[in-house]
């Protein structure tokens, strides 16, 4: 059966993106393109016996695949690396419900300098097949680095370890049925640079790398989970790059501002006095009992009951 190939630029008016997307040359060729795990394209398809999904195998060469999560009809999440992806999927020509998320990279992956992000050159459907977006949610943005990124949720591989569909994020957008934009990389915090040659937050939340600048979308909320990668820096110094940190973000956002305390208490106190002057919502995170990867990353279980929690306090915020 003949096929319709829908490029990028047709992906953009005929999927919901949810995240952080922008049309990009990759390779010379162009792209819907992220460096943001969690990145989310949403929408309907039916009268097609298959869908194909073609990504770049995009990643620094020296490491692993980037991984993909395909969920259709609120099913089972499944993953595949771009090395691996397969020619296409087989489903019913009924509608259907189709999700793709960005879900696993690796620390090795230059995304700001030399882009190493995820670059979707296409979908395809049967030649009889339509596709359509979805209705748009409640919209959340959150701030983050590899916690909030979904990094090492099932293990200790990078990417396919990885998890930004499984993570406390992913569990708590479900639960509020959300839409969420994570802005979040590994290692990164306030101060302190990420991997992948990815700046310190206020310089990494409007742009997408070094040469793409990004204006943020409107959002219902901002959710703040940073700051465990600064345990090196001085208590003063932490201080007072938060306080212009967050004051950046409400500039930056005009959306009500949440802030959550580091799951691990880094600077706990200091967030607390912080935000006393400040038009801002404090998420306690004391005392819910996480369990962890490696006492730093929830772990799947960890993920579910931090993502719960999150999801009952939010509850009431947004």
């Amino acid at each position: 059966m003949k096929e319709q190939i829908i490029s990028a630029e047709e992906i953009m008016g005929k999927t919901t993106s949810i995240g952080r997307w922008v049309l990009k040359s990759i390779h010379g060729v162009e792209t819907l393109y992220s460096t943001n795990l969690g990145s989310l394209l949403r929408f309907n398809v039916k009268d097609t016996t298959m869908i194909g999904i073609n990504f770049f195998n995009n990643a620094n060469p020296f490491g692993p695949a980037q991984t993909i999560g395909i969920r259709i009809d609120n099913g089972v999440w499944h993953h595949f690396q771009t090395n691996k992806m397969p020619k296409s999927f087989q489903i019913s020509t009924q509608s259907h419900l189709v999700e793709i998320m960005l879900v696993g990279n690796s620390d090795l992956d230059d995304v700001w300098n030399e882009q190493q992000g995820f670059a979707l050159i296409s979908l395809s459907l049967d030649s009889s097949g339509r596709i359509s977006p979805t209705e748009t949610r409640k919209n959340v943005t959150f701030i983050g680095d590899s916690i909030t990124a979904g990094c090492w949720v099932n293990g200790h591989k990078a990417s396919q370890d990885y998890a930004a569909d499984a993570n406390y994020t992913a569990i708590c957008a479900d639960l509020l049925n959300l839409d969420v934009c994570r802005i979040a990389y590994s290692a990164a915090g306030i101060i302190r640079p990420g991997t992948g040659n990815v700046p310190a937050a206020p310089d990494f939340i409007n742009n997408i790398d070094n040469d793409t600048p990004w204006q943020p979308d409107s959002t219902d909320a901002v959710v703040v989970n940073i700051g465990v990668n600064d345990r090196q820096f001085s208590v003063k110094d932490f201080e007072v790059a938060l306080n212009n940190f967050l004051k950046r973000v409400q500039i930056s956002f005009n959306a009500p501002l949440i802030v959550m305390i580091p799951f691990a208490q880094t600077n706990a106190e200091t967030f607390r006095q912080v935000v006393k002057s400040m038009d801002v919502q404090l998420v306690e995170t004391e005392g819910w009992r996480i369990s962890y990867t490696d006492q730093l990353h929830p772990n799947a279980a960890g993920s579910i009951t931090a993502g719960t929690k999150l999801a009952s306090v939010l509850k009431s915020m947004i």
